[in-house]
């Protein structure tokens, strides 16, 4: 017989947002996140064991990091 597992639950811990769902969210591949990440350029990122999750508050920080006013404006 096996023992009942835990589920251990916060308020941030159910706010994380999973690669495939910001890929989704952004209109782009789970690659381009990952890349995004290996290269510093995306969101800052938890790991939480081997996985990798993003707080909805970095990734609206990183999204405004590129608000631009013209499209002549450097990257």
């Amino acid at each position: 017989m096996s023992s009942p597992s835990i589920v251990i639950t916060t308020p941030l811990l159910d706010s994380l947002i999973h690669p495939d769902t910001l890929a989704e969210r952004l209109g782009t591949k789970r690659r381009t996140v990952d890349e995004w990440r290996i290269t510093g350029k995306g969101p800052a990122f938890i790991r939480v064991g081997r996985g990798v999750r993003y707080a909805p508050e970095a990734v609206d920080a990183w999204l405004l990091s590129h608000q631009r006013t013209s499209t002549s404006e450097e990257q």
